[in-house]
């Protein structure tokens, strides 16, 4: 954690608080499948199968894939694709998210962003909408 607060204050040039370890349960690491009625989605998670985790600039994985989808679709942020990367166009767009949702805008997904994240869910055979876990 030491480690993501010093990286985020020397990108940003202001020290800001990244999670702490007791907000956290790891860094995401993997999906998971998550339902409600007949819609579902993958959504980001430590190996455990913990939604309470952190991704940040230099992960890459279907966990930033996955954000990076819903940042697009159901927010409208440039992410620079959903390629896998948490890039700087991803942590700027997270930025912008945690901005918009009165949140300490340091581009780490954590859980207080996880919270405001409006995530893509689909149905079967094409239903589709946005909406917080």
């Amino acid at each position: 954690m030491a480690v993501l607060t010093t990286l985020a204050a020397a990108v940003g040039g202001v020290l800001v608080t990244a999670p702490t370890a007791g907000a956290a349960d790891g860094y995401c690491t993997t999906t998971t499948p998550v339902s409600r009625g007949a819609y579902g989605l993958l959504i980001p998670t430590t190996g455990s199968g913990s939604t309470s985790c952190i991704m940040s600039r230099g992960s890459t994985g279907d966990q930033v894939e996955a954000l990076q989808f819903s940042l697009q679709i159901c927010h409208g942020l440039d992410t620079g694709g959903t390629d896998g990367v948490y890039g700087a166009k991803t942590e700027a767009a997270v930025r912008s998210l945690q901005r918009a949702n009165g949140l300490t805008a340091d581009g780490i997904y954590g859980p207080n962003t996880r919270n405001v994240v409006q995530w893509r869910w689909f149905a079967y055979p094409n239903g589709a909408k946005c909406e917080r876990l």
